[in-house]
């Protein structure tokens, strides 16, 4: 009895697992839940003999990618407030921009651009940061002046609930809480909405007179990069697409994440989004246009396999 006891203590100091044995029991849910992963990413079509055949996939990807993730519909585009402008050095101006979206909803944002008239309409960028960050993040904004004084005009918006969206003092915990569940309740994941901010922001870029519609593009860090890639597959408006970090599949991810590591919240991952495509698809979809991907082998959030 001595022995049981032993093995069970062991057992429930190291999270229910002997050190021999793979995370995640054969007999849990945890390890039943993996294996449906693996079975749903095994029966997507990845193999394409002819472009009309990927085409037409892609067409049934993006409409029922909508349907399943919880993409929301928003109201048409009306007038967004430009709330102030500031001088950043001699060369660039800071807008402080309310990017409408419905009559009690605006995104909070930041336009960087250059200070002097263009001679004609200029590139623009849509950067979505990172997870749990915001626009105010000195990394961001340093980045954003020096692209202002390359001639582009930035937009940095804050996806709910961070930066002006929300006064919780603990955004990344009761912020997600409340946006992730009145989400959830109504078929709205968190992913789908940040993905329909990046979409209205870059809409309201296309819309500015100084701004060359056919030259925005969309970037963004982390969670931002998979702003990146899922509304660059969903929207033909972004005309290039730079994801940083967010470069592996939900398959690998949820399936090697349990081995060291797992996400503080539930976020990143839309609900039933394998029943549609993995990300290698939503990279695809953004085929013809230019789609840059970085990387970096030790990110123990979305680790390249």
């Amino acid at each position: 009895m001595s022995s049981i006891n032993t093995e069970l203590q062991t057992k429930s100091e190291s999270n229910g697992h002997l050190s021999d044995e793979p995370l995640g029991q054969k007999t849990n849910a945890i390890r039943w839940l993996q294996k449906q992963v693996m079975r749903k990413s095994a029966a997507l079509q990845r193999e394409f003999p002819t472009q009309q055949g990927w085409e037409t996939f892609r067409a049934r990807m993006r409409a029922d990618l909508r349907r399943v993730i919880g993409m929301p519909d928003f109201a048409p585009l009306g007038d967004s407030l430009i709330r102030a402008t500031l001088d950043v050095g001699d060369d660039v101006v800071l807008e402080r921009v309310d990017v409408h979206v419905d009559e009690d909803y605006a995104i909070p944002s930041f336009v960087f651009r250059p200070k002097a008239s263009p001679a004609q309409p200029m590139p623009a960028v849509v950067w979505n940061p990172g997870w749990p960050e915001d626009k105010w993040k000195p990394a961001y904004q340093a980045f954003a002046v020096r692209m202002a004084r390359q001639g582009y005009v930035v937009l940095i918006p804050d996806h709910a609930p961070f930066g002006e969206t929300s006064d919780f003092e603990n955004k990344a915990d009761r912020g997600m809480t409340l946006f992730m569940g009145m989400g959830d309740v109504i078929g709205i994941s968190q992913l789908a909405m940040r993905a329909a901010e990046t979409m209205r922001c870059g809409e309201y870029l296309r819309s500015r007179t100084d701004i060359n519609p056919a030259r925005v593009a969309v970037a963004g860090l982390c969670q931002g990069g998979q702003d990146t890639w899922l509304s660059a597959a969903l929207d033909d408006g972004f005309c290039a697409a730079a994801p940083i970090c967010s470069a592996t599949t939900f398959t690998i991810h949820m399936t090697e994440m349990a081995s060291y590591m797992a996400n503080s919240d539930s976020s990143p991952f839309p609900f039933g989004i394998l029943n549609v495509c993995d990300v290698e698809h939503l990279h695809g979809a953004i085929a013809p246009r230019p789609l840059l991907v970085r990387a970096n082998l030790p990110d123990e959030w979305w680790p390249v396999s």
